[in-house]
């Protein structure tokens, strides 16, 4: 079973209950990380702030605060990372948690790259923003029927399509509020054209001091995005494991966690410079038995090997795609080709979105291919008529006009798609009622009122609200 850990929101809990964030606000924070991301995934920038707008109500919902997810984007798929708990279409629906706002908005971009269901849109112009936003209505991204119209009437009341074949930005990420911290620890986030020696400078500290909090080697140099400590990190990290998702290594979790990185090898019995296999558990507080062995990616050492090679340490390789980010779009994904038959015959547990997902076509247009089908009342044995989907089906049909909205139509239906539903806390292993406290900004007493009980002795699994 997964090891679900459910995130230690850091350096929000000031501003949970401060003044409400307009969008003009949210739009001057975020442009130029929207259009970083444009540049680095396809997704148009107005596309990205229409919908950080429209889901996180401007960054003012609770799931924007508490998690940093700023897309309404669920636990689907291989998901591993941070959770967090909260109502929307049903009560405690799980949702991806964020360290940052950062990795919200690359998660949101690469959700829409690697899914079938998205991969038409990246056919179109990063101009054509009708075009995307019919799109993500067809693809299924929000069940509103109007969640295109909404998205339009976004990006034209306040003119986001400006963005869209804006240059890379010199910089502006946006900034980590003033002492925001990870495990304690001041940081930042690098900021393209910033350097070791630049972000020294700024902090009054040396280059060495940076390298040395941030585990570089001579001559590595930060790229825009990374996580950079502006202090030494912790010999523990406040959660108590991490599951390694395919990708990261032990510098990656270092960074992510603010634990420095030898004690991470301590604490896990592992050579340094080894790194774990995709799956593997990596303890941040207490040291792992020395019956437990991490498996690691690289089988045999390198001192093992017949013929002499000299060890380098794989984070002090320049990357150069990603070091220097690239001012050209990227291609669309490659399609999958599914072999997709005359029809489909029910089977037992089936139903639409199944029918869809297994041959990568719309549930839309299995209901325009069989105008009697009623989803609802589908029986075993039925035949459901399937049509293999014209690969430029969204890029060769003009978007249909879309009637602008009022701003009480646009507020009322932001209303309905926010989740801004109460949120929850499953409590885990080395939780204690101080920590979700803290965590949260609440009181032991509004924890009593909002769980209906007159003490709490909190136990592994047990569920608590822990907001209103």
């Amino acid at each position: 079973m997964r090891y679900t850990v459910i995130l230690v929101v850091l350096g929000l809990v000031q501003s949970v209950f401060a003044q409400k964030q307009t969008p003009q606000e949210y739009i001057e924070l975020y442009k130029d990380l929207s259009i970083i991301e444009m540049h680095r995934s396809g997704v148009p920038a107005s596309i990205t702030l229409a919908q950080g707008i429209l889901e996180s109500n401007s960054g003012n919902s609770r799931l924007a605060k508490f998690a940093n997810n700023h897309f309404g984007i669920k636990c689907k798929g291989s998901w591993e990372g941070n959770v967090i708990y909260a109502n929307d279409d049903a009560p405690d629906e799980c949702f991806r948690a964020y360290e940052s706002v950062l990795l919200s908005y690359q998660d949101h971009s690469d959700f829409l790259r690697k899914n079938w269901r998205y991969q038409p849109l990246f056919e179109l112009k990063t101009t054509d923003y009708q075009g995307w936003c019919q799109g993500l209505r067809k693809a299924g991204y929000a069940t509103n029927p109007q969640y295109d119209a909404i998205l339009i009437s976004l990006i034209e009341r306040y003119k986001l399509n400006q963005y869209d074949d804006a240059s890379m930005p010199g910089t502006g990420l946006p900034k980590i509020t003033a002492g925001e911290t990870i495990n304690g620890v001041p940081v930042k986030i690098a900021k393209p054209g910033e350097t070791v020696t630049t972000i020294a400078d700024d902090n009054y500290v040396r280059d060495r001091h940076i390298r040395k909090w941030n585990d570089l080697e001579d001559g590595e140099e930060i790229k825009a995005g990374d996580i950079v400590y502006l202090k030494p990190k912790r010999r523990s990290g406040s959660e108590e494991k991490h599951i390694v998702a395919k990708g990261e290594d032990m510098h990656y979790i270092s960074q992510k966690y603010g634990v420095k990185l030898k004690q991470l090898y301590r604490k896990n019995r592992m050579e340094t410079g080894a790194e774990p296999k995709a799956g593997e558990v990596i303890f941040m507080q207490k040291k792992r038995d020395s019956d437990d062995e991490v498996e690691t990616a690289r089988k045999d050492p390198l001192w093992d090997k017949e013929e002499k090679e000299v060890f380098v340490n794989p984070h002090s390789i320049p990357k150069k795609t990603e070091s220097t980010p690239s001012t050209k779009i990227p291609d669309a994904p490659k399609k999958i080709d599914i072999k997709i038959p005359e029809y489909h015959v029910v089977e037992k547990g089936d139903n639409i979105y199944r029918i869809a997902e297994k041959y990568h076509i719309f549930e839309e247009d299995i209901l325009a291919w069989n105008p009697d089908l009623n989803p609802n009342t589908m029986r075993i044995g039925q035949k459901i008529n399937l049509k293999k989907m014209d690969s430029n089906t969204i890029k060769s049909t003009p978007p249909k006009p879309v009637e602008s909205l009022s701003d009480e139509e646009v507020k009322k239906i932001s209303e309905k798609i926010t989740v801004n539903g109460a949120v929850f806390h499953h409590v885990v292993k080395g939780d204690t009622l101080y920590n979700i406290c803290k965590r949260y900004n609440v009181t032991e007493e509004q924890l009593k009122k909002w769980n209906n009980l007159d003490t709490i002795n909190i136990q592994l699994d047990q569920k608590l609200q822990v907001s209103e």
